[in-house]
């Protein structure tokens, strides 16, 4: 039985950010997602620079110097406990050294946090079930008025709110690129692209994305990554060490069985089949 190759969405940070590769798509994002005018980008550092494009990558956060200030754009799938912290204070560092390379503390441009985010839910204490867009700020207590709102910005674009469109809602109503951004399977990117030039065109970037075995080595050694990193978590709370899930994976190359390579490494069946 031929197993049917997965087809890898813009939930896929690997294929989002390969495909908003060039200015003028990082710059319908951005006037997308945030509501406003990019007239240019001046600089972009989507990844770090590599020799050779099958070399495992390190991909920096999206970091986008325009017009309207620095914009951090954050693609965030899979609920962890610890992202809202991670972000924020990743987000801090970016403003402090913003302000170190300006030298003066009056000369800062406004930084912006854009998280696209999945589970969002999960990180706050009310209700967002219908909102499609989170804007935080610090504000007086009393007043509320906005302070600081020259020096940064925290926007979360809900992609729960757009995956239920999908599945229960009126998608023509939506903002169509949100759709895109939300759209689960290749079929439903195929819908929500048709009629506009600009949307065929990520389409099809995406389409020879995952037709690019380079790009798709990545990915794969990626999600093989999560799993030993989510098995050694596990198995740290377990106390199963490192050195079992190391040993599963040759074993599981030399093509041994699964139950005698559980017996091995006190691994569980289902946790070599994950690896596997």
């Amino acid at each position: 039985m031929i197993k049917e190759k997965k087809f890898y969405t813009l939930k896929n940070d690997i294929i989002f950010k390969n495909t908003f590769d060039t200015n003028k798509r990082l710059k319908r994002l951005l006037e997308e997602t945030l509501n406003l005018k990019i007239k240019e980008i001046y600089k972009s550092n989507t990844e770090l620079p590599i020799k050779n494009i099958t070399e495992k990558r390190k991909y920096l956060d999206l970091i986008l110097e325009t017009d309207k200030g620095i914009i951090n754009v954050e693609l965030n799938y899979g609920y962890k406990k610890e992202l809202p912290n991670r972000n924020f204070l990743y987000f801090c560092k970016m403003i402090s050294s913003s302000i170190k390379r300006s030298n003066s503390y009056l000369d800062v441009k406004k930084h912006i946090q854009l998280n696209i985010t999945w589970n969002l839910q999960q990180y706050f204490t009310f209700d967002i079930t219908k909102r499609k867009i989170i804007n935080c700020y610090i504000t007086d207590d009393k007043t509320h008025n906005k302070l600081y709102e020259n020096i940064f910005e925290i926007i979360h674009i809900n992609m729960d709110y757009f995956e239920r469109v999908w599945y229960h809602g009126d998608v023509e109503k939506e903002n169509p690129f949100l759709m895109l951004l939300a759209a689960p399977t290749k079929e439903k990117i195929d819908l929500i692209c048709k009629g506009d030039k600009f949307m065929r065109e990520l389409n099809k970037k995406i389409e020879d994305l995952n037709n690019n075995d380079d790009i798709l080595d990545v990915i794969i050694e990626n999600e093989d990554e999560i799993i030993a990193n989510s098995m050694y978590e596990a198995g740290v709370k377990k106390g199963i060490s490192q050195n079992s899930i190391n040993i599963a994976k040759k074993l599981l190359k030399k093509n041994i069985n699964i139950k005698e390579i559980s017996e091995i490494t006190n691994l569980s069946e289902k946790e070599i089949e994950n690896l596997k």
